[in-house]
C-alpha cells in the first residue's frame, strides 16, 4: 500500500492564480515522468542546462530533422505561443479587473506595424502625461491588442478599468498622428471608438464588459495577427507594472484523473471557496482540467 502512494502522490499538479477581484483560475494537469523529472530536478536547484531540459530533435535522435518535421515543430511553436499570449492577456485584464474597451484606429490606410508603435508609444506619453494625478489614479492601466482590418490597415484594441474620459483620449491620438487634438469631421486622422458587449456575441449589453468576455474579444483575431508578424515581435502590449498573477503550486494524489479532479475540488473548496457557477474543461485526451470562477467567500 505504501509503495502505491507513494507512486501516485506526484502524478498530478495544480496550478493556481488568485485574482484581487475574488476570481480565480486553476489548471490540474497529469505529471508525465519525464516533465516530473525535470521539475523536481528544477526545484533542487540541480537543472541548469536549458538544452537537457528542452532537447532539439538533432539531441534527441543524432539525426538532421526533415522538411516536414521542421514544419510541424514550427507550427507547433506557433501554436503554443498563440495560447501563451492569449492566456497573459486575459490573465492580465483580470489583474487589472478590465470592464471598458475602446479602438484606436487610423483615417489612412496605415499597414506599417512599427509606424502603428511608434503612434501608440506617443499617445501613451501624452495619455499619462494629462491622466496623472487626476482622479485618484496615479498611472493609466491597460492591455492593448493589435489588429488588422481587411484592406490591411493596423488598429489598436485597448482594455482598460472604469470611467475613460473618451474626448481627452481622442485628443491624444489625434496628436500623436501629427493632429492638433482639436480636429473634426473629415480633418481627423484617426478615430477613437468605444466598444461595447453584444448581447448576441457576448451575452449581455451596456457599457461594461465582464473581464471574460473583454478577454475573449482581445484575443479573437490574435492568430492571424501571429501569422504576420517575425517571432521575435510582441502582439500585445500592457502597462509595464501590470504583472501576470502569482502561481501557486499543489501537488495532487489519485489513480485516475476523476479521482485527482474531486481532490483538487476539494482542496480549492479549503483554499479559495469555489462557486458552483464555475466554468470548467476537460481536455479530450482527458490529461488537463481546468477551472475559472470566484471565490463564494467560504474558504475561511
Amino acid at each position: 500500500m505504501d509503495e502505491i502512494l507513494e507512486q501516485t502522490e506526484k502524478n498530478y499538479y495544480l496550478n493556481l492564480r488568485e485574482f484581487s477581484s475574488g476570481e480565480f483560475e486553476a489548471v490540474l494537469k497529469v505529471v508525465r515522468p519525464f516533465k516530473q523529472e525535470m521539475m523536481e530536478a528544477s526545484m533542487a536547484g540541480a537543472c541548469t542546462n536549458s538544452a537537457w531540459m528542452y532537447p532539439s530533435f538533432k539531441t534527441v535522435s543524432g539525426i538532421e530533422p526533415s522538411r516536414e518535421e521542421v514544419e510541424a515543430k514550427a507550427q507547433q511553436n506557433h501554436s503554443r505561443a498563440v495560447r501563451r499570449a492569449k492566456q497573459n492577456i486575459r490573465w492580465l485584464c483580470k489583474v487589472m479587473d478590465a470592464d471598458r474597451l475602446f479602438t484606436l484606429s487610423y483615417r489612412a490606410n496605415v499597414m506599417d506595424r512599427e509606424q502603428v508603435r511608434e503612434d501608440f508609444k506617443r499617445f501613451l506619453r501624452l495619455v499619462r502625461h494629462g491622466w496623472r494625478g487626476q482622479d485618484g489614479i496615479p498611472e493609466w492601466q491597460y492591455v492593448a491588442v493589435l489588429e488588422q482590418q481587411e484592406r490591411g490597415a493596423f488598429h489598436i484594441h485597448c482594455a482598460v478599468k472604469g470611467f475613460q474620459r473618451i474626448k481627452f483620449l481622442r485628443a491624444c491620438w489625434y496628436k500623436a498622428l501629427g493632429g492638433i487634438g482639436q480636429e473634426t469631421g473629415s480633418e481627423t486622422p484617426g478615430a477613437v471608438n468605444v466598444t461595447s458587449p453584444d448581447k448576441k456575441k457576448w451575452g449581455h449589453t451596456g457599457r461594461y464588459w465582464k473581464v471574460n468576455k473583454l478577454a475573449g474579444y482581445l484575443t479573437k483575431y490574435l492568430a492571424k495577427t501571429f501569422d504576420l508578424t517575425a517571432l521575435e515581435k510582441k502582439r500585445y502590449w500592457h502597462t509595464k507594472d501590470l504583472k501576470s498573477p502569482v502561481k501557486q503550486r499543489f501537488w495532487i494524489g489519485g489513480l485516475s484523473m476523476s479521482e485527482a479532479i474531486r481532490s483538487a475540488w476539494s482542496m480549492l473548496r479549503l483554499h479559495v471557496g469555489v462557486d458552483v457557477d464555475c466554468s470548467m474543461w476537460v481536455s479530450s485526451s482527458n490529461d488537463v482540467f481546468w477551472i475559472a470562477g470566484c471565490g463564494d467567500g467560504d474558504s475561511s
